[in-house]
């Protein structure tokens, strides 16, 4: 990971993991006065879609997408499947509103000038996006390391958009899950670590 960015990209995403246990986007709580159907900061989960994967107005007048973020236990339809997964579109806005420079979604993944996709978790680091496959690909932030990335049984903490009542949680997690990793590489900003240092 460009250390530029680590702290503040961990910063943002526990910041959208309060309040515990689901943060500010949910289907557990509903807003203060509000309709129970609706969605608990629905408007935030709009953002980003918006921010990170480009939606627009054009794409909030397709029938079901404005509900798919609105109503709860609803998401925003894709063909062939239950819906859009939104935990890469939560780690890219993450990445966004930490300053990284040029990335977005790419349906399916991060792109951007300085992304890359390392397989495994050899080298892994804090920011960093993890992703683990299965059933379904996840994709989540890591926000610490527990143990020594070389420990057997190693695991880190997470924080993941898209998860328990479509929130966003924090969860630990085993290295040993994770198929993949997005990191950030600026080569010029290594050249100058490694001659000025940080």
């Amino acid at each position: 990971m460009d250390t530029r960015y680590a702290n503040t990209i961990i910063n943002v995403a526990r910041g959208e993991a309060i309040p515990p246990p689901y943060g500010k986007v949910n289907d557990f709580l509903t807003e203060p006065g509000g309709d129970p159907k609706v969605r608990y900061g629905w408007k935030r989960l709009k953002e980003y879609f918006e921010v990170a994967a480009r939606y627009n107005d054009g794409h909030w007048r397709i029938p079901g997408y404005l509900d798919g973020v609105k109503l709860k236990n609803k998401r925003i339809p894709q063909p062939g499947q239950s819906g859009i997964q939104w935990c890469g579109i939560f780690a890219t806005w993450v990445w966004i509103k930490a300053g990284v420079p040029g990335v977005y979604w790419a349906s399916p993944g991060i792109k951007g000038p300085d992304v890359k996709i390392i397989a495994g978790f050899k080298g892994i680091g804090l920011g960093d996006i993890g992703v683990q496959t299965g059933g379904l690909v996840h994709h989540f932030i890591i926000s610490k390391l527990n143990d020594p990335p070389d420990k057997p049984g190693a695991t880190v903490e997470t924080i993941n958009g898209n998860s328990t009542y479509q929130g966003i949680t924090t969860i630990s997690r085993p290295l040993s899950a994770f198929s993949y990793y997005y990191t950030l590489d600026s080569g010029f900003f290594g050249v100058l670590q490694k001659m000025y240092g940080e």
